[in-house]
């Protein structure tokens, strides 16, 4: 999290860090092991989400001064399924505004940098999520991929990105 805390401003991968909440999920995983339970295939592991996705009580404004109050609900079934995996979310990441474009910036958070030239873009959609692993932040950002919003991001930062289908074979 201090590297997080102490590089963000070059990529600007994450608008929100969620500190607190991280440390008390890392802490209840530790206990976990120490007790012998059962662990999910993500347990432990720090993730970043696509500010897109609902996080509960966590902003979600698509990066558009229209949705700038806007906190989810609930989390969304993604989001649910990869903490009942034991995945510790540190925090959501930076999206163009209202998801459109193949760079990212928009109405509320800065730019988006690529973290191997900060002159560049990171690509969009996904593109906090791409600069988030680029950067050495959390090895898995969950995104979204209509029209290669997660393929062209981690191409530009120099990652791999999957488009799961979803009831696929």
């Amino acid at each position: 999290i201090n590297y997080i805390k102490n590089n963000n401003y070059k990529t600007n991968a994450f608008v929100w860090l969620f500190e607190k909440e991280a440390l008390d999920a890392a802490r209840n995983a530790d206990e976990k092991v120490s007790r012998g339970e059962p662990l999910g295939l993500l347990h432990g592991v720090p993730v970043s989400i696509k500010e897109q996705i609902w996080v509960k009580g966590k902003y979600c404004t698509i990066n558009a001064q229209q949705f700038q109050n806007f906190i989810a609900p609930k989390n969304g079934d993604v989001v649910d399924a990869w903490i009942n995996e034991g995945a510790i979310i540190i925090g959501t990441t930076n999206v163009p505004k209202m998801l459109i474009d193949f760079q990212t910036f928009g109405e509320i958070y800065p730019r988006g940098n690529n973290p191997y030239d900060t002159t560049r873009t990171c690509g969009g959609s996904t593109g906090g999520g791409a600069a988030a692993v680029a950067s050495g932040f959390c090895p898995l950002a969950l995104g979204g991929d209509m029209g290669g919003s997660i393929r062209l991001p981690a191409a530009f930062c120099g990652l791999y990105g999957l488009k799961t289908t979803e009831n696929s074979l």
